[in-house]
Order: C-alpha cells, then sequence, then structure tokens
C-alpha cells in the first residue's frame, strides 16, 4: 500500500514539474490573445519564444501563408445633411497591394434605433485610401441624427 501511495505522489510531482517547464500552470488566466497550436506555433504554454509580450498586434500571415492579406480600417468623414444626402467614408488599405473591402455602416435616430443599415464594397490601392459615398433616402434624412460606420474594413478578396 506505501509503495503505491509513493508511486502516485511521484507521478503528481513529475507532471507539476513537467507542466511548470512547459509554460502552463494553473493559475494563468488566457487573454484570447494566444495562437492554437494549429496556426503553426511551434512553442507550447506560455513560454513560447513566438510570443510578442510586449504588445498585441493582430497576425493574418504565417510562413504557409506569406501572402494573406489584413482587413482595412473605416472612418467617418461626414454624416449624411438634407444638403449633403449621403455620408461619406474613407477605407484605408494597410496592404502592399491593392485590395477591395466590405463596409457597414447604418444611420440612426435620437433615439439610438436604426432607420438604415446596409454595407458598401470600394477597391483601395495599396497602402492607400479611398473614399465611399453611402446615400440616404429623404425618409431617412427627414429623422436622421447619427451615422455609424464599422471601424474595421473586412477584406473581400
Amino acid at each position: 500500500m506505501h509503495s503505491r501511495g509513493r508511486v502516485l505522489r511521484f507521478t503528481a510531482v513529475m507532471a507539476t514539474v513537467v507542466l511548470a517547464l512547459t509554460g502552463f500552470s494553473s493559475g494563468h488566466k488566457s487573454s484570447g490573445r494566444h495562437r492554437s497550436h494549429s496556426d503553426g506555433d511551434s512553442g507550447g504554454g506560455c513560454s513560447s519564444s513566438s510570443q510578442n509580450h510586449d504588445s498585441y498586434t493582430p497576425r493574418t500571415t504565417s510562413t504557409r501563408r506569406a501572402s494573406a492579406l489584413q482587413d482595412g480600417s473605416a472612418v467617418l468623414v461626414s454624416c449624411a445633411t438634407k444638403a449633403t444626402p449621403y455620408a461619406t467614408v474613407e477605407v484605408s488599405n494597410p496592404n502592399s497591394r491593392q485590395a477591395t473591402f466590405e463596409v457597414e455602416f447604418s444611420f440612426t435616430d435620437a433615439s439610438g434605433g436604426t432607420l438604415s443599415s446596409g454595407d458598401k464594397q470600394i477597391s483601395v490601392s495599396a497602402r492607400g485610401t479611398s473614399r465611399i459615398q453611402v446615400p440616404a433616402s429623404r425618409a431617412v434624412l427627414a429623422k436622421l441624427d447619427h451615422c455609424l460606420v464599422e471601424p474595421e474594413a473586412d477584406l473581400v478578396n
């Protein structure tokens, strides 16, 4: 009976040592920023040498997909008015080649209710910016209080 207890205790100690050496700990809370093993990450746990602990930068490329493109960004330049019945949105392309992005927008009333929403596509040159106009109908303009644009422009191609 004593030898079985020693074996179990030895197994538990060895498991703890192995987990400690690989960087896993029971008190660590994951922030959701660690890449999964299937992304080509060669390390394990929190001590992986391929992680950048100084700042978080989204990665969209890996050694297997060197030509992957990143999403762009969208900024509302001006909201629609009766004088200019369209919102103007500027879309930026962070990539080294031309890409097409989809921009999501909505027009809301004073209570925050959506009057109209949709999406538009725009092609942007490499590392460039382009503007797109989003028209608003007369019915929307009559109640319009805010124009909203999703800040991330989704990559289409």
